[in-house]
């Protein structure tokens, strides 16, 4: 499997290409492989979003600890 786009490989690009097809015939509408990487595109910058505020701790004005909670 070689890389391409320096984020998915082959395979998965194929994949979710003929997942997109199977959408488009079933709901007949052309855009549905575009909102489908763009689905995708938006679930793994919240990933990463919600994986890099995980990883700050703040402290109050005690210099107690407590851990960021989101809200996505």
């Amino acid at each position: 499997m070689k890389p391409i786009n320096n984020n998915i490989n082959i395979d998965g690009i194929a994949f979710l290409g003929d997942f997109g097809r199977r959408i488009t015939q079933s709901t007949d509408d052309h855009r549905e492989s575009a909102f489908l990487f763009q689905r995708l595109s938006v679930l793994i910058q919240r990933y990463n979003a919600v994986a890099v505020l995980g990883t700050f701790t703040h402290t109050t004005h005690d210099g107690e600890m407590w851990t960021f909670q989101h809200s996505f």
